[in-house]
């Protein structure tokens, strides 16, 4: 299978268009993909995670959560609000945000990936037959969010170093 690479070069690097911290080669904001691995529980619950990662993983328990206890939406709510408010710090105090992707909340798209995600393994355990259209769409509604924090992500970068001359 072929895995796209970065470009390596100072270039790239400098312009800011490969979403990475500087000086570092982890990116800045994870992709969709580990934004959905984190909703399925395989990474997000290890202390060197991306942050965004484990604040991923918990709003999507507490999607499910609020899925099986809606009792609690109250307590639940806030909680993820708290989750929203923290990856919306994390990305302030580390990025410059360019174009639409200002004025965006992207704890809140998290939120909403992660609600998409919940609501979309519930349909396919649920469903009578996976290919019912309501299945597809929930899953089809998924990859467009995905698709959307691709575009969201490119828009977040790293600010440059000044160096004393």
């Amino acid at each position: 299978m072929y895995v796209p690479q970065p470009d390596s070069s100072d270039t790239w690097r400098a312009s800011g268009r490969d979403n990475r911290f500087a000086f570092d080669d982890r990116p800045l904001l994870p992709d969709w993909h580990e934004l959905l691995a984190a909703f399925c529980g395989h990474i997000g619950d290890q202390p060197d995670d991306h942050p965004v990662t484990r604040w991923a993983r918990e709003l999507a328990l507490l999607r499910l959560e609020r899925r099986e206890r809606p009792a609690d939406t109250g307590r639940i709510d806030e909680l993820r609000s708290q989750r929203v408010h923290f990856i919306d710090e994390w990305v302030a105090g580390r990025a410059l945000r360019r174009g639409a992707a200002r004025a965006d909340s992207l704890g809140t798209v998290v939120d909403e990936m992660a609600a998409a995600h919940v609501h979309a393994v519930h349909l396919l355990r649920t469903a009578r037959k996976v290919s019912d259209e309501e299945v597809h769409a929930a899953w089809f509604r998924l990859a467009r969010m995905a698709d959307d924090w691709t575009d969201r992500a490119a828009g977040v970068f790293a600010p440059r170093e000044r160096r004393s001359a």
